[in-house]
């Protein structure tokens, strides 16, 4: 009887039931995988921890020598880059060139000797090293020496490996042989070059540095801003070799020519000039160069700093001594005009007084009197008045050729008209002697010059001399009173001195009109000067030049 066939249903439930049958069989499998699994990640994680533990001191040791190695391996891939970068520019230089084909050439010259003569394979390979030694120190950078590596390893291959004459890489340790001659040659030349480089670097900077030291000593010896300024360029372009100018101010953009490597001077955070150096392109990327250029700026800012500070100390040395002079003028003015106000007062207060009870000689003498201390306020007056003009800078000479002998006989006759009983000694030029000047100016100088002799020397003769000198006019105006006290002989064109000793009326306004003298004949561009003569009595002396400005020329009073 056939068997009676399953239907679906039944199919479904036999299948249901084994299903749950096999639920436990698989839950104890996976909970048996995790397990397992979680067995495995503690072992590995114990493992790694001995194994890291264990490996610590080792990698500590070889730390150091990991970056040397790391070190050696950028260089050499320096000097590859370098021999690669200069055999695809082919700029190669003859002279070098020549060199490392001679010197590997000898190499191997005295390598074929020793190998025919003694029969001696062992040593070729230090010779070949040493000679790539050689080409690292007489070639510049780092491509010769390895074309000199490489040729040291085709020459050992061709001459002193089997068969002779032959190249032939393939052979069992041939390989390794030639790549462990190639790096050592390699890294041999690569340490030469360096060291060559840092030699010359040092060099270098020893030049540089002692090129500084030189132009800061010759800028010590400069005192004119526009004579520094152009040291310091001249020292750029020694140095740099490239044209180098100096800007003042700020007009960088309206004088620099496109390209101009520029290095600014400030002064006090004040940008006081430029110096533009018109370099190659090259200078662009040489930031050494460039650093050592901002130090010849910077001294130069030093420069102009402390020129600065000298200015300024000696503006508030002359504001002071301005002030000075002006209290001295105040005392000399005070002291110089009582003098001859308090006689004209008491002439006209006696007259006034005395009327008639005077005889016709007292009363000539009184008018005498009055009219003598008048003229003397009349000058002092005209000094006041230049001294005003020559402080504000007013006062200015305009030079023109003139005779000295008839500005000498105007000057004497004005004294004579002022002082009639005076001795005078009047000794003119032998000669023609033709001066430029401005007259009226100089004409005060001498009447100044003769009215100081007649108050300090007494009734004694006063004498007036000219001359002519080798490149200048000379002027001399002499007295035969006490002379001069030594210790106001530094001072007495400098100030409004004021005679401290009892006799003050006999003295007064000596240190103003010696002072206007100065400042006239110094716009002049002579000298004056005072002495005491050697029998007695004081010579002031002053000269005018001979060949000074032009005719019409001015010149302002200091």
């Amino acid at each position: 009887m056939p068997e009676k066939r399953a239907s679906l249903t039944d199919m479904v439930m036999e299948k249901d039931i084994s299903c749950k049958a096999n639920i436990p069989i698989a839950r104890a499998g996976v909970a048996f995988t995790v397990q397992m699994w979680q067995n495995k990640k503690r072992i590995n994680h114990s493992f790694h921890k001995k194994t890291r533990r264990s490996m610590g001191c080792a990698s500590q040791r070889t730390e150091s020598r990991i970056k040397s190695m790391v070190t050696l391996w950028e260089a050499m891939k320096t000097n590859i880059r370098d021999a690669i970068e200069r055999a695809l520019q082919f700029k190669l230089e003859l002279r070098p060139l020549l060199r490392t084909l001679a010197v590997m050439g000898s190499a191997s010259i005295f390598s074929l000797l020793m190998h025919y003569m003694f029969e001696e394979n062992t040593n070729v390979s230090v010779v070949f090293t040493l000679a790539v030694m050689v080409v690292a120190c007489i070639t510049p950078g780092y491509f010769y020496s390895t074309v000199a590596s490489f040729l040291g390893v085709l020459g050992v291959n061709y001459f002193f490996m089997w068969p002779y004459l032959d190249f032939n890489f393939t052979r069992t340790g041939y390989p390794f042989t030639f790549v462990l001659l190639f790096l050592t040659s390699n890294i041999t030349s690569t340490l030469m070059t360096s060291y060559r480089n840092q030699a010359s670097r040092a060099q270098k900077n020893e030049s540089r540095t002692d090129a500084l030291f030189r132009m800061t000593n010759e800028l010590l010896r400069t005192d004119e801003n526009a004579e520094v300024s152009s040291v310091v360029a001249n020292w750029i372009e020694d140095i740099s070799g490239w044209p180098t100018y100096y800007i003042n101010g700020n007009n960088v953009g309206k004088a620099c020519e496109p390209g101009m490597v520029l290095l600014p001077v400030e002064v006090r955070g004040r940008q006081v000039g430029t110096f533009a150096v018109k370099a190659e392109e090259e200078l662009a990327d040489d930031e050494e160069m460039k650093h050592f250029l901002r130090l010849f700026a910077a001294q130069y800012a030093m420069v102009e700093e402390k020129q600065q500070i000298v200015a300024d100390r000696n503006r508030v040395s002359l504001e002071m001594e301005a002030e000075k002079l002006r209290a001295n003028l105040l005392r000399a003015i005070s002291h110089d005009l009582r003098t001859p106000l308090t006689s004209i007062l008491g002439a006209t207060s006696a007259l006034m007084d005395a009327g008639e009870g005077l005889t016709p000689k007292a009363r000539n003498q009184l008018y005498a009197d009055v009219r003598d201390n008048a003229n003397w306020l009349i000058r002092m007056v005209e000094n006041l008045l230049s001294v005003t003009r020559i402080t504000t800078g007013a006062a200015a000479i305009h030079k023109t050729p003139e005779l000295a002998e008839e500005m000498l006989a105007e000057a004497v006759g004005q004294i004579r008209r002022r002082f009639p009983g005076q001795a005078l000694t009047v000794k003119a030029p032998e000669e023609v002697l033709i001066v430029p000047m401005d007259a009226t100016l100089v004409e005060q100088v001498i009447i100044n010059l003769i009215e100081n002799a007649i108050y300090h020397a007494g009734a004694g003769p006063v004498e007036v001399e000219a001359s002519m000198g080798a490149e200048e006019a000379v002027f001399h105006v002499r007295d035969h009173g006490c002379g001069i006290d030594p210790g106001r002989m530094k001072r007495l064109f400098d100030g409004y001195m004021v005679q401290e000793e009892g006799a003050t009326d006999s003295h007064r306004g000596m240190g103003l009109g010696l002072s206007i003298c100065a400042s006239i004949v110094r716009a002049h561009g002579g000298t004056i000067l005072a002495e005491n003569a050697p029998d007695g009595g004081a010579i002031f002396s002053f000269t005018l030049p001979l060949e000074g400005t032009p005719q019409g020329s001015s010149g302002a009073l200091q």
